[in-house]
């Protein structure tokens, strides 16, 4: 395994049976964002925010993960959609399908294993879809934005979220310190702000940028050693490595005077008016 690069998409079978197996290893990491998070409105609840939903839409989520979009911002959201809930993970979709469904709010749930460089669904099908944080775990970005443009209407729109070069920075700073590894710049590079844009573009008409204001204010070191060694190079290092790690973080907390100020660049892009080629079903 490539570290960053089996993270940012280079091995679909570790995500799939490792990282993202279930959810721990992911809530180790949301944990962290929940706690200390200080933006003036949480994750999913904005998130929720940037489209207008048309009442008893079909909705699309790839990547799904546990589903904690469709629970966390459930008073921002309209009743009666009709969900469908992707991932590579069969861990995921049934984790995910069991949370959603027994909110009693949505009209249908669906879960389905699927790939979204190929995903199993008809042209023109969805009204809504979110890839949140996930395209940069992709093999082929480019591919996986053309089949969300497919199956999206031509009156709909794309949720995609994603992160900069400055995301969590000063967690990437102890990645190389320690272990001289570059967590997230294989991420960025797949499909961080700068280049999922263009190939976004490719596929839409409208593309527009929204920045999610947000920080983290730590105040426990045991915390960010958590969220660290949920994922490469952390999650694969030796006692004697990790013992580095959980110094270099307590020497980060005695020079803030017992917090760690990490920083944040993250948002969704709203797209709209999927390209398509060839004539479109009415």
């Amino acid at each position: 395994m490539g570290g960053g690069d089996a993270f940012a998409g280079g091995d679909q079978a570790y995500l799939r049976d490792v990282q993202y197996g279930d959810s721990t290893r992911l809530a180790a990491r949301a944990s962290l964002h929940v706690k200390y998070g200080t933006a003036a409105v949480a994750w999913f609840p904005w998130v929720a925010k940037q489209i207008a939903w048309p009442s008893r839409s079909r909705v699309l989520e790839v990547g799904c993960g546990a589903g904690w979009l469709w629970a966390e911002a459930s008073a921002h959201l309209p009743s009666g959609l009709e969900l469908t809930l992707t991932d590579l993970s069969p861990g995921m979709v049934a984790e995910a399908v069991e949370r959603v469904g027994g909110l009693g709010r949505h009209r249908k749930v669906d879960g389905r294993v699927a790939d979204v460089q190929a995903l199993p669904f008809d042209r023109d099908t969805f009204d809504v879809v979110v890839a949140n944080h996930m395209l940069y775990h992709v093999p082929d970005p480019a591919r996986a934005v053309a089949e969300l443009a497919r199956v999206l209407r031509p009156d709909g729109a794309l949720v995609a979220g994603t992160v900069g070069g400055e995301h969590l920075r000063e967690l990437r700073e102890i990645g190389t310190e320690v272990l001289g590894w570059h967590p997230v710049d294989a991420t960025v590079a797949a499909f961080g702000v700068e280049a999922g844009e263009p190939i976004l573009r490719s596929c839409f008409e409208t593309v527009e940028w929204r920045h999610y204001d947000d920080w983290l204010d730590c105040a426990d070191p045991d915390d960010v050693v958590a969220y660290l060694a949920s994922a490469p190079p952390v999650e694969g290092a030796s006692d004697e490595e990790r013992q580095r790690v959980v110094a270099a973080v307590r020497r980060r907390f005695a020079e803030g005077g017992g917090r760690m100020r990490v920083s944040k660049e993250t948002g969704v892009f709203v797209c709209a008016a999927p390209r398509t080629a060839g004539p479109r079903t009415t």
